[in-house]
Formats: C-alpha cells, structure tokens, sequence
C-alpha cells in the first residue's frame, strides 16, 4: 500500500555522522547470468502493492514526469552511463540531509527527492536509469527497482534488510549481474573490510535499542567482514581513470575502524579529468566536484583509495 508522508519538520535524530550510507533472507532477486539476464532482475523484484512506501505527491509528481520526458529522449543517450549523469544533473543543487530514511519505527521504502544524502542519491538516479532504460512506465515500477536496489531480499523486511553497507550494496548486485566491479581487477590492493560500525555504536542508531536487530546486524557484519575484492589507492586514482566511465559508482574506502566506505558518488568527466557528481557533505547538496577527483580526495586522511562498479 502507497501512503503519502507529510514530512514532520524539526524531527532532531541523533546519529553519527560518519555513517553516510543508511543501509536477511526470505525473498532476495535471483542473479542475471549474464547481460542479456539483467531484464530478469527488475522483473523479479517485489511489486509495490506488496510493501508500504513513504512518499511524497510531489516526488511521486516528479519521477513520473522525469521517467516521461527522459524516456522520450533516451534514444538520443547510447551508453546508460550517460543517462545516469543527465538524470544525475536534474538533481544538482539538491539539499544535502542525512537519515531521510530514518522517517519511521517501521521499516518502510522512502522515496524522497527533495533532501539527499550520498547513498540515496546513488540509489534513486539509478533507479530512475534503470526504469527508463527498460522501457517501465513510472512510479511503481520506479519503487519496485529502488526496493530492489535499497534491500536484501528486494523488499523492506525490518531494519537489517537494508543495506546498510555499501560494500555489500555493491557485491550484491554484481552477484545478481546487475553491476560489474571495475575496480577488481585493476584494483592494486585488497580490500578487507571488517565492519562493525553500526553494532560498536548502538546508542547512533535508534532501532538497535531492540536487542534481537542488534543481533541480526551482528549476523550482517560478519557476512560483509567476509567479502573480499581490490580497491584502487587513492594515488593511483590519476594513473587508472582511463579504465573509468561517466556515471560508474564510485566509493570512497576508508581506514576508520569498522567501517569500509564513506562517501559515494558517480564518475563525472570533464575536460578529460574524472570528477565527481554527488551529494557533498561540503557543499551540503548535489554538486560536481570542482577539482579532479584524484586532487579531492588527496587531503582527506582517512580516505584510503576507492571502489568502482558499473551499470552493465
């Protein structure tokens, strides 16, 4: 069932900061076998009659206007990559606001344009790219894919079923043939991420006061802990960017214990250099960074390197 949310102004949630990315088996989308599978993974996600959405008329408005007008102009856009950028564009200026998601006691899909954090920026252009690449008509099939993408199983099943890690975001979909880690092969060094973050800071997250979701993220962490792949140090990142796309996932891996990734974006060219198009902390809103990507991230201590995943 759809239920409009009137957002209630002053809500003060108190949260670590660090945690960007608001993100455990029962109905999970089965993995593409290859390109030509990937039309089977929207099709297998969870229709929206069958979850609870909190959404606004006016972002329900906007998709669909965003899903008609764009879907006119798709032939006019070869690569997805470049469909992701020009949806990504629609949203710069956009108020950065972290814990959108953190809107009710019960796990529910937000959809909410209006105030982005990193991760839900990521999440809702590319849902956007994907209805209108294949050929969906709005917004429920809209809703459909962003479940798919936001949640283990495709559909919000209580607090532990979102993804809350974006390593295991993005190792998810590759299984289900979605994305293809770039960052894997051309990745230099290994990337071992023991997450532990969220359980080693309960009292940042109000939902993990009930001893059995503390549990349940415990069982999450140590299957992410368990994910193995290659990042690309961050002084490599100049050396490598031929080997990147416009619109490839970006992910900033980090050295902060417990966590493994702080910030996420798509790669955005210009005038040859890699940039960053995304929901910056420091702009607070949707901007492209203004220098090269590999200079933006060179005084940031704790950020070691990045990972990088496209859409196939």
């Amino acid at each position: 069932m759809v239920s409009n949310l009137i957002k209630a102004k002053g809500l003060a949630v108190l949260f670590i900061h660090l945690m960007l990315f608001s993100g455990c088996q029962a109905r999970q989308a089965p993995p593409a076998k290859d390109e030509a599978g990937r039309m089977g993974w929207s099709e297998s996600c969870v229709k929206v009659e069958e979850m609870s959405i909190s959404v606004s008329e006016a972002d329900m408005a906007m998709i669909n206007e965003l899903v008609s007008s764009i879907s006119k102009e798709a032939g006019k856009v070869a690569e997805i990559g470049d469909l992701i950028l020009s949806l990504g564009e629609k949203l710069l200026g956009t108020p950065y606001v972290a814990h959108t998601l953190e809107v009710n006691a019960t796990e529910q899909l937000v959809v909410n344009l209006q105030e982005v954090d990193c991760t839900t920026f990521v999440e809702y252009i590319l849902a956007l790219a994907l209805t209108i690449e294949e050929g969906k008509a709005g917004f429920e099939d809209y809703a459909s894919i962003l479940a798919c993408l936001r949640y283990r199983e495709g559909y919000p099943n209580g607090y532990a079923s979102r993804l809350h890690y974006f390593s295991e975001w993005l190792h998810l979909h590759a299984q289900q043939g979605l994305l293809e880690l770039v960052s894997e092969p051309i990745g230099s060094k290994p990337f071992d991420s023991k997450v532990s973050f969220m359980t080693a800071h309960p009292g940042a997250y109000p939902q993990m006061a009930d001893p059995a979701i503390l549990e349940q993220m415990k069982e999450v962490e140590k299957n992410v802990s368990a994910l193995k792949t290659n990042f690309i140090p961050k002084e490599d990142i100049r050396e490598v960017e031929k080997y990147i796309q416009n619109g490839d996932i970006i992910a900033f891996t980090t050295d902060i214990e417990g966590l493994d990734v702080s910030h996420t974006g798509f790669a955005y060219f210009r005038e040859g250099r890699l940039h960053l198009l995304h929901a910056s902390t420091r702009g607070n809103s949707v901007e492209v960074s203004v220098v090269p990507l590999s200079e933006y991230l060179a005084e940031m201590r704790r950020v070691i390197g990045i990972l990088v995943a496209r859409v196939k």
